[in-house]
């Protein structure tokens, strides 16, 4: 057949498809968001993971600001450079022949002669920022009056700092440390006092930037008088090298390359935005590809099938009720002399119409979302979004596949109402499958059964592969069984949308007595099984993700309870801060540590630690552990117990590792095989329950043995309650501590996930329910016709509503479950927990849900209706 006879075949069945969808507007704009906002939620969330990629030019801001080009001036005259990982940053050797004596001061060296004309440069880099609270803040040197710094930071409020006593810190620093008045603005008179000679630093503005990790964030200018005499990182008077971000003029991409070799002959080494972006252009090596890895590969696959499957019901039920709604017109079609194919052309042409309404909607709705929600999207994914890396076949890919779920929604009811005939159409009926009294649909029993059968045989199968080969933590388990399962998931899920009408009508065979809005809203179910049908499998669908997700928490806490903490030797409630030697040998920082952690944390205990020596070298026990001198403070924190502790006041070590003390003495020695035994002193064993493998002693039996003691930099404090927020707390003023924390996601997330399933839930099954409403006008006319009050519609409907929420919810169970307790044995442990509190909250929540949504959005008063055809 020719493309012109084709289009007019076609070209009529558009015509009435673009008037139905104009004259049922309402269910039209239902049908179209069903379709878009899947599209809508693929094309933001595909771009904004395309966005805060690493190999992304919008990351390329959260390191070079929005510079040309990045100097890093280095300690020799000049250097060999190459680009690395597509251009993302560079490695710089000196040249040859280059000795200690030929090394320079970087921050000496004048780098704007060896630029173009018209050039801009500013300095960037790190400083230490000195407290008197005993802790150090690291501050960021930049200008946030520049352009170039554009990514790096921004102001929230105030000025930015320009003078060397000045400074810009983030919200949070300045509310923790008293800068802020009452109403949140920063104070006039606000200074950052530091310790030692260093003097206070005048807080002039509230800044952000995009490189910190946290909200804790010091912006120095780099006039400011810590640049080059402070203890820092990167800008020290002895540093490795100095950092400048360069706006150039206008360069041809040779020019640049001249000017990076000619940098680089300085000792300059260049990174050059041009070669991050265009890394083929630059002949850069890309790096080696990473293997594709199978397991996250079927699992992708597996949730866009739940996804696609989720819409194709949902959609195709909303196209089912279209098409028996407009049965009259299909009729006069048919008594024309329409064909079959004729019919099924016109209600296919409704889901061509609404794909692409629905595909250009969606997409507009994803790029408005990325547009205006740019600050959101980027409080999400935790980095600030410049510009956005679009993929265009990734975008294609999407509206495809889009309008093909749409025109697949509908050609699934487009078969059948292609099977009746003028006569049914016209009395408005659906043709059925001729079937004797009380059979099923036989044609999908085997096929359904053979499916389920075969993917819960092989979910369970690779479950105990699974448990097998990820036992034990192992190097490089195999993927191939959690693969497989995947694909075994695949197939039950398959073989229970298929079975699913089976169970439908089997299950309507016991609820023919009882209560009769029960009686009649099960009878309407059966009978409309493929609604029906629809309903329970995409109810089904949430559930199980909402199951699997439960299972995913379990697991995870289940690692973390076998796996460890990590810190294995911090008892409950102690925090342990990190010092570096010349802090711990300074009698005053250690007082404001001291002072501070008592403050902020309630501390009732803090305590360091000091190690032993004998004529330059470590005092060890027999475990090989250097020997500590330590207080009782230490010991009570430690949770060693009182009978103990009374031998440690009189002068006896206390020992945590067994086996080392012997004759109630514990042997100390110095390094090596042949290492001297210092002496034996009389030592008691306790047992803290922890890794904790230590020998402590006290301070006059160091003296008795004239041993030198050096701070060990482990500060231990108690307090009660301590938790991960109170050591943040006490990171704003530059003291970074550890708590015992586990790692393990909190249990809150089971019941979290459970009430967005109910929120999911509530929206599927009011659709449904309101599909059905619809579809069931002259049964509700019947009833009001014959006295039925109102809140008996709206009975029969919350009994329909829960009929299909009880099924929905056990089908999602018996997957969920099926999947998740077998595949998430990758944790390596013995089976996985199950989530009780969770499954009991969907078992439970989600038919009541369904019976509240089906009685709140049946109407009570009803139109006059037709009831005859």
């Amino acid at each position: 057949m020719s493309p012109a006879a084709r289009w007019a075949r076609w070209r009529p069945a558009l015509r009435m498809a673009r008037r139905d969808v104009r004259a049922h507007k309402a269910r039209s704009t239902i049908v179209t968001l069903l379709v878009a906002l899947p599209i809508a939620a693929a094309v933001t969330i595909s771009t904004v993971a395309a966005t805060t990629s690493y190999y992304s030019s919008n990351s390329l801001y959260e390191s070079h600001g929005s510079a040309d080009v990045a100097l890093e001036v280095t300690p020799w005259p000049s250097v060999r450079t190459s680009f690395e990982d597509e251009g993302r940053y560079v490695l710089w050797r000196q040249t040859r022949g280059l000795t200690k004596d030929d090394r320079r001061r970087p921050l000496a060296v004048d780098v704007t002669p060896l630029l173009p004309s018209g050039s801009t440069t500013t300095l960037t880099g790190y400083v230490t920022v000195p407290l008197t609270t005993g802790g150090t803040l690291y501050g960021q040197v930049l200008d946030l009056d520049s352009d170039l710094t554009r990514g790096l930071g921004g102001l929230a409020a105030g000025r930015a700092p320009s003078a060397p006593d000045e400074v810009a810190v983030s919200e949070l620093v300045a509310d923790e440390l008293g800068l802020t008045g009452p109403d949140g603005s920063l104070r006039t008179d606000a200074v950052l006092p530091l310790r030692g000679d260093a003097g206070d630093l005048r807080v002039v503005g509230l800044a952000e930037t995009t490189t910190s990790y946290d909200d804790i964030v010091v912006v120095v200018p780099p006039e400011s008088r810590l640049v080059g005499t402070g203890i820092g990182d990167d800008l020290r008077g002895d540093i490795d090298s100095a950092t400048y971000l360069v706006d150039l003029p206008a360069m041809t991409r040779d020019e640049l390359q001249a000017l990076e070799s000619s940098l680089a002959a300085a000792g300059v080494s260049t990174w050059v935005r041009d070669a991050a972006l265009h890394p083929d252009a630059w002949d850069l090596d890309r790096p080696i590809a990473s293997p594709v890895d199978g397991t996250a590969v079927a699992v992708g696959a597996l949730v866009i099938g739940l996804g696609l499957v989720e819409v194709l019901v949902l959609v195709g039920s909303a196209f089912a009720v279209g098409a028996r709604r407009q049965s009259r017109t299909l009729g006069l079609l048919m008594s024309s002399g329409g064909t079959p194919a004729d019919v099924r052309r016109t209600v296919l042409a409704q889901g061509l119409c609404i794909g692409a309404i629905a595909t250009l909607t969606g997409l507009l709705l994803g790029a408005g979302a990325l547009m205006a929600g740019r600050d959101v999207w980027g409080r999400v994914v935790d980095a600030r979004l410049f510009d956005y890396d679009v993929s265009p076949g990734g975008v294609a890919a999407i509206a495809v596949l889009g309008f093909a779920s749409a025109v697949l929604a509908a050609a699934i009811p487009a078969w059948g109402v292609g099977r009746m005939t003028a006569s049914q159409a016209l009395d408005g009926h659906i043709a059925l499958q001729q079937r004797r009294t009380g059979q099923g649909p036989s044609r999908l029993r085997a096929p359904a059964l053979a499916m389920v059968s075969l993917g819960l045989l092989g979910v369970l199968a690779c479950g105990f592969w699974i448990a097998r080969t990820w036992a034990g933590d192992p190097i490089a388990p195999s993927s191939l069984p959690v693969a497989l399962a995947a694909l075994f998931a695949l197939v039950l899920l398959v073989g229970t949308a298929l079975g699913l009408p089976l169970l439908v009508t089997w299950s309507s065979r016991f609820t023919s007595r009882g209560w009769l809005p029960w009686r009649l809203a099960t009878r309407d179910a059966s009978r409309n099984r493929g609604r029906t049908t629809a309903a329970v499998l995409a109810i089904g669908i949430v559930t199980a993700g909402a199951v699997f997700a439960g299972f995913g928490v379990s697991a995870a806490n289940a690692y973390a309870d076998t796996d460890g903490t990590s810190s294995q030797e911090l008892p409950p409630d102690a925090a342990e801060i990190y010092l570096s030697p010349r802090e711990a040998k300074d009698p005053q920082i250690l007082a404001s540590l001291t002072r501070t952690v008592t403050d902020v944390l309630g501390a009732d205990a803090v305590t360091m630690s000091s190690a032993a020596s004998k004529d330059g070298k470590r005092v060890l026990d027999r475990g090989r552990s250097q020997a500590q001198v330590v207080d009782d403070a230490w010991l009570e924190i430690q949770g060693v117990p009182e009978g103990a502790r009374s031998a440690f006041a009189e002068g006896a070590a206390v020992v945590t590792q067994s086996g080392l003390v012997r004759n109630g003495e514990v042997e100390l020695r110095t390094p090596g095989r042949s290492g001297a035994t210092l002496a034996s002193v009389p030592a008691v064993e306790v047992d803290l329950g922890r890794d904790t493998l230590r020998t402590w002693m006290p301070a006059s039996t160091a003296e008795e043995l004239d041993l030198v003691l050096r701070p060990t930099g482990t500060l231990l404090a108690h307090a009660d309650d301590l938790d991960q927020a109170g050591v943040d707390r006490l990171s704003i003023y530059g003291i970074f501590a550890q708590v015992e924390y586990d790692g393990a996601p909190s249990p809150l997330l089971v019941y979290a996930g459970a009430a967005g399933t109910l929120a999911l839930t509530a929206l599927v099954v009011g659709m449904i329910v309101a599909l059905s409403a619809s579809e069931g006008r002259s049964d509700a006319a019947t009833l009001a016709a014959v006295g039925a009050p109102p809140w008996t519609r709206r009975a029969m409907s919350a009994a329909h509503a829960t009929y299909v929420g009880g099924l929905g919810s056990g089908v999602g169970l018996l997957l969920g479950a099926a999947v998740g307790a077998t595949t998430l044995q990758v944790v390596g442990t013995s089976g996985t927990p199950v989530p009780w509190g969770g499954l009991a909250i969907l078992v439970v929540g989600v038919p009541v849900l369904c019976a509240a949504v089906g009685w709140a959005v049946t109407p009570t008063r009803l139109a006059l209706t037709r009831r005859a055809g």
